[in-house]
């Protein structure tokens, strides 16, 4: 997928693969693409291409497919999309992120930065758009109620349930992304630790019926996500004025995710589905409400929130500091222009300068 200048690293090795990833990665999915076209083999590609786990009801005499429920034959789905994602990564980076840093000429530090928002910009903004499309259908707002009235949810439509598969695969395929986009050995344990908050929620959330709560949570976060990284895309192409309003604007709605994360979660969680708290965890019919669950859900929510506040404020304090030379320098030179006016300097017309410049013509 890549066309690379110069010599070519030999087959197989370390190089060789990360620079093709892309290409390998694809063939991997024309494989099961093509697996559908025969019959003997149709069923197998079927389980990681197609969703997995209908449920059909019948309606006024007719079979009609209508929702999907959670079972293990989704891990095999989640793996074939997560192929996809890397060959969507590595389209987006060889045809649009590449010919942008080529033309900005970037330093190392910015180049990774503007790559992992260029891929994560698109990802942010589709799931919220889907989001709000399936929450605006189910009828979630304004009627909250429904959130924990109609738990557990373990029947989806197809557009839910593969809206978390894809969820579910873009974070696994983060992971080897570390690797083909070798990414600095420093910031390796943050990206981690970020992917795997990211896997750990939306997995919990669709194994444990609450797609509905978290399809709401995810679309709030993602927004100032979605701010950010389009705010660091512009920051990096040099457009600092610019750059300065996208981080306000950034900071402004990342309070407002956070507080609106915990309220909906305590309203949601420790009060709707309290009233309809069961004593042992049902697993057949996909219940989890048990006190212990919703306060293990409640306290994973709120600590997370913290988490990312003070990941918030860390941020706030560098970019301060880091602006302090450049704040000062400012300061230095229009206190020497005002001090310069004062003098007759700036027009070279006060009596001094002019007894100076006397002064050398004789």
């Amino acid at each position: 997928m890549r066309g690379k200048k110069g010599k070519s690293p030999p087959i197989l090795s370390q190089e060789f693969v990360i620079q093709n990833h892309g290409d390998i990665v694809s063939c991997m999915c024309m494989l099961f693409m093509v697996g559908l076209m025969f019959q003997a083999t149709q069923p197998l590609a079927q389980v990681f291409i197609a969703a997995q786990h209908n449920v059909t009801k019948e309606v006024e005499g007719e079979q009609t497919l209508v929702n999907y429920t959670t079972g293990l034959r989704d891990l095999c789905t989640i793996f074939f999309y997560s192929l996809c994602w890397i060959v969507v990564h590595a389209v987006i980076q060889e045809y649009i992120l590449d010919r942008f840093n080529k033309r900005f000429h970037m330093s190392k530090t910015k180049y990774g930065k503007f790559n992992d928002s260029g891929n994560m910009l698109p990802f942010y903004v589709a799931s919220v758009a889907v989001a709000v499309d399936q929450i605006m259908k189910l009828e979630l707002l304004p009627k909250v109620s429904k959130l924990w009235e109609s738990y557990p949810q373990t029947e989806m439509s197809f557009m839910v349930k593969f809206y978390f598969i894809l969820q579910i695969a873009y974070w696994i395929h983060c992971f080897p992304e570390l690797y083909f986009m070798k990414t600095r050995r420093e910031e390796i344990k943050e990206k981690v630790t970020m992917y795997s908050l990211y896997l750990l929620f939306i997995s919990s959330a669709y194994v444990m019926s609450g797609t509905h709560i978290a399809m709401i949570l995810l679309a709030i976060h993602y927004v100032p996500e979605a701010i950010f990284a389009l705010t660091r895309l512009i920051h990096c192409a040099g457009k600092t004025n610019l750059s300065s309003h996208g981080f306000l604007a950034w900071a402004v709605t990342f309070l407002l995710a956070r507080i609106a994360t915990i309220s909906l979660t305590i309203l949601i969680v420790w009060f709707g589905l309290g009233k309809s708290q069961i004593e042992r965890i049902d697993c057949i019919s996909g219940n989890y409400n048990t006190q212990t669950i919703r306060i293990a859900w409640l306290a994973a929510v709120v600590l997370v929130q913290a988490w990312m506040a003070w990941n918030f404020i860390m941020f706030q304090v560098q970019r301060y500091r880091d602006s302090m030379p450049a704040r000062s320098a400012r300061t230095t030179e229009k206190k020497k222009k005002t001090k310069d006016a004062k003098n007759g300097k700036a027009n070279r017309s006060s009596p001094r300068v002019k007894k100076e410049k006397q002064e050398k013509q004789d």
